[in-house]
């Protein structure tokens, strides 16, 4: 029995040894900028899983400029990486003065445009949906559930630093992939950084899944999708509690998520949409909110906008359904100032989604509420900003509301 148990050891200690031969990191380069600059990639395939199948993927940024918040050890995260299936490809930025925001963000964006294109990695079948940008020093705890019903369970993935020497706010985005909440795809098409380069800034991010399911046709129910969103920022909340987190929150919304950032802020403290979902009890505040492209109200639309006669099919003739139409306006909730709002919308968005960011500027002017509005001058049409000048505004408006 005893020469077995030898015999046995001996195997298992060999058997590690061959796993950790063929795991052993592979260097590559890859061009980060359109101004040449090239990084050093180390590819760290994961433990114990066959590298034909299709693979999340974590890119892990290291020697950013912005300050280190998490204190664990790249090591251990790594190691905790590659033991869950992650394919792990560590970043190094050498600590180039420009490795952070408001920079780094088209860096970021490239980052995912050539994954969507297989410029990079094209060795692996990486998975779409499960492609997240960890700055070092951060965790990623996936599949938070924050609401259930019988046709869906919503939940987000957040990444976060690891153990912070003093705790740090958080900013959610209700993602405008319907299907996958962390879907490369979408986030490349829309330029989508903003969780990305916040993250290195220190904060915690978190994506949630939308609460309208795909396929979306541009109808936010309600009050369903107030119960939910409030949901998830109470989950939020009390999963920072065990995160080191700081209790702060702020939503980032674009184009159907744009909506759902706002109605946080707008509905805040009203008890009909309470008491559905997860953490019940819990405040569902937030401390405020980014706002970009998008419908914020049904009753001051242009008189050519495309989708008037899907509503007018969907919810009646305005006139005569007034209520109805006005439901499901973030912005008609709005009665009082709100916390403070950054807002931004590019130059050559479509005719709708300026006037939407017209009438959302002209009431909050009415009612007193405090803003920061940057109409991005770059011609790109439906996308998130990488204007620096924006981005550099926009992060010290989130630092504000939430150290």
């Amino acid at each position: 029995m005893k020469l077995l148990v030898s015999l046995l050891t001996s195997l298992a200690i060999f058997t590690s040894t061959l796993l950790a031969q063929s795991n052993a990191p592979v260097r590559a380069e890859w061009p980060g900028s359109e101004s040449g600059q090239v990084l050093a990639l180390e590819i760290l395939e994961p433990i114990g899983v066959q590298t034909n199948r299709t693979l999340p993927a974590v890119f892990y940024l290291r020697n950013l400029a912005s300050p280190r918040v998490g204190t664990e050890s790249d090591d251990a995260i790594l190691q905790d990486f590659r033991a869950d299936g992650f394919l792990v490809v560590t970043v190094d930025f050498a600590k180039h003065p420009q490795a952070r925001v408001p920079f780094l963000n088209r860096t970021l964006g490239k980052l995912r445009d050539d994954l969507r294109a297989r410029k990079l990695l094209a060795q692996y079948k990486l998975d779409d949906a499960h492609l997240f940008i960890v700055p070092e020093g951060c965790r990623l705890k996936r599949d938070v559930i924050y609401f259930k019903d019988t046709a869906r369970t919503l939940a987000m993935d957040i990444i976060y630093p690891s153990k912070p020497v003093q705790p740090v706010g958080a900013v959610i985005e209700f993602s405008c992939d319907n299907q996958n909440r962390f879907g490369n795809t979408s986030l490349s098409i829309c330029s989508d950084t903003l969780l990305d380069g916040l993250a290195t800034e220190g904060f915690a991010v978190a994506m949630a899944d939308h609460p309208v399911a795909a396929p979306y046709k541009g109808f936010d129910a309600m009050p369903e999708c107030a119960w939910k969103i409030k949901a998830a920022i109470r989950t939020l909340r009390v999963e920072g509690e065990k995160l080191g987190l700081n209790s702060k929150i702020a939503p980032v919304g674009f184009s159907r998520g744009s909506g759902m950032a706002l109605m946080l802020a707008t509905t805040a403290g009203m008890a009909e949409f309470e008491g559905h979902g997860e953490n019940i009890g819990v405040s569902s505040e937030v401390q405020g909110a980014v706002v970009m492209s998008g419908r914020f109200t049904y009753l001051n639309l242009l008189p050519a906008d495309k989708m008037l006669p899907r509503f007018v099919k969907t919810w009646g003739e305005r006139d005569a359904n007034l209520d109805v139409w006005r439901r499901h306006g973030a912005l008609d909730y709005l009665t009082n100032s709100t916390v403070p709002l950054f807002l931004t919308i590019n130059c050559s968005e479509a005719p709708e989604a300026l006037h939407q960011m017209k009438v959302l500027r002209q009431r909050l002017a009415e009612l007193g509420s405090d803003e920061i509005f940057q109409m991005d001058r770059e011609p790109r049409g439906h996308k998130v900003t990488l204007d620096l000048e924006i981005l550099a505004e926009m992060n010290a408006y989130v630092k504000r509301q939430l150290r």
